[in-house]
């Protein structure tokens, strides 16, 4: 169902930007055990405290999938001000103790997100994985710190999931020798 509000294509979020037209969600969700439905209901509820979600966050859990979140970040500054980008937030089976994976459905031009699957690189920053340290909310102010100037000049080529994208991001240092 497509929905219109204003200059806002509710179901792509911006009639300018392009969506990926893969899926990520799984055709029927696998039953979710007790410790897993706990710990993902726990998160979406710390997410309501303040200082939880970013600001220009917001998320929301699937209707099809509690282990799979559909989220949508306003950028307010930097290189990608005014972008409205949409990811999935999908929660492992043997979630807290293994990392949820980021996918953004829009295509966006980042070295920490995959040129073709739209996958977000977590590691820099949750290397490793800690089940009673991280928390969504680290991601996800993880996730918007990635679209800050200072985090993209303070990338390490080897974190990048897109090398074009991490080349073009580099800052130029020129190095002026007197004569």
């Amino acid at each position: 169902m497509l929905i219109n509000k204003g200059l806002f294509n509710v179901e792509s979020l911006s009639p300018s930007r392009p969506t990926r037209t893969t899926s990520y969600r799984a055709s029927a969700p696998e039953p979710v055990n007790v410790v897993t439905r706990t710990a993902v209901s726990l998160e979406y509820a710390s997410i309501r405290h303040r200082g939880h979600c970013p600001l220009g966050m917001y998320i929301m859990p699937s209707v099809e999938n509690l282990l799979v979140w559909d989220a949508v970040f306003f950028v307010h500054q930097g290189y990608y001000a005014d972008a409205i980008l949409k990811f999935q937030i999908s929660f492992p089976s043997a979630y807290p103790d293994e990392q949820p994976s980021v996918q953004f459905v829009t295509d966006v031009f980042h070295p920490l997100i995959h040129n073709q699957t739209g996958s977000f690189n977590m590691a820099p920053r949750f290397r490793p994985w800690r089940p009673k340290e991280h928390h969504i909310f680290d991601m996800l102010h993880y996730i918007k710190a990635a679209f800050k100037k200072k985090a993209l000049d303070n990338l390490q080529e080897a974190d990048c999931l897109n090398k074009e994208a991490f080349r073009m991001s580099v800052p130029v240092t020129v190095k002026v020798i007197d004569c």
